[in-house]
């Protein structure tokens, strides 16, 4: 008897392996969405942009004190604060700016939620 074609026993088996290795690529590709969603709920990239910027601003408004100390009085707008800085200051987060109050000598960020950056 000759017979050319594929047994019923090889067909199964193949589709099993296929069924096994389709149900392998299901779970890794779900897993590697829960961990794309987890690290974009957690944000650890905008935190650290925002900490820098809240730094930034933190040694800015070091130099308003101690141009208030010197001079007596705040600087009078945004533009004489910028004056002070060599360069103006590089912001991480995308947008951010300093927001400057000179009744109080207060600086501010434009951006403070770290999910903006």
């Amino acid at each position: 008897m000759n017979q050319r074609g594929f047994g019923l026993i090889e067909i199964v088996l193949v589709l099993a392996v296929v069924a096994a290795a389709g149900y392998l690529l299901m779970q890794y590709a779900g897993s590697t969405a829960k961990t794309v969603e987890k690290l974009q709920q957690d944000r650890p990239l905008a935190r650290s942009r925002l900490a820098a910027d809240q730094a930034t601003l933190g040694s800015v408004q070091g130099l308003v004190r101690s141009y208030q100390a010197e001079k007596g009085q705040w600087p009078p707008d945004k533009a004489t604060v910028l004056g002070l800085l060599m360069a103006p200051p590089a912001f991480q987060c995308p947008g951010n700016d300093l927001q400057y109050d000179p009744a109080s000598g207060t600086l501010g960020l434009a951006i403070t939620d770290d999910s903006r950056c």
